[in-house]
């Protein structure tokens, strides 16, 4: 059932999801584009993780000013990087609409709604703020 190889340029984590989901489930092209990203994501997560167990000077420092005996701490945007990355990864995870165990999917969401139609006067003469905004704009 496997969908295709492994992309290049995708680090441990990554591609060990494109693995579990393309030989668990059968992908359009537009589910492995999605795949692709969330496998990105999640190696982006995995260095982010990296970056705030590790060295403390990767993502924040101390600076002395040695003219006053105030001290600057400077945090890196890493955490809340990792906080985005996470968000982005259950999104695009959630987008895959993968059948669960039993076969099932996810409920589809609706699409864009498009442009609404402008509303008819009503009967009773009554005219709506947007018809007025429209008939001003049109010199009505």
């Amino acid at each position: 059932m496997a969908t295709s190889r492994t992309p290049a340029g995708l680090s441990g984590g990554g591609r060990s999801l494109w693995r579990a989901v393309s030989d668990a489930h059968e992908l359009d092209p537009v589910q492995e584009v999605t795949l692709l990203e969330a496998c990105r994501s999640k190696d982006r997560l995995d260095k982010l993780d990296e970056v705030l167990r590790g060295d403390e000077e990767t993502w924040m420092r101390l600076i002395k000013d040695d003219r006053s005996e105030y001290h600057e701490l400077k945090i890196d945007s890493a955490l809340a990087s990792a906080n985005t990355t996470a968000n982005l990864l259950k999104q695009l995870l959630a987008a895959l609409r993968l059948p669960d165990v039993e076969g099932k999917k996810p409920q589809q969401r609706g699409g864009a709604r498009g442009a609404y139609a402008a509303t008819p006067k009503a009967a009773s003469g009554k005219v709506s703020s947007l018809d007025r905004a429209r008939a001003a704009k049109t010199g009505a």
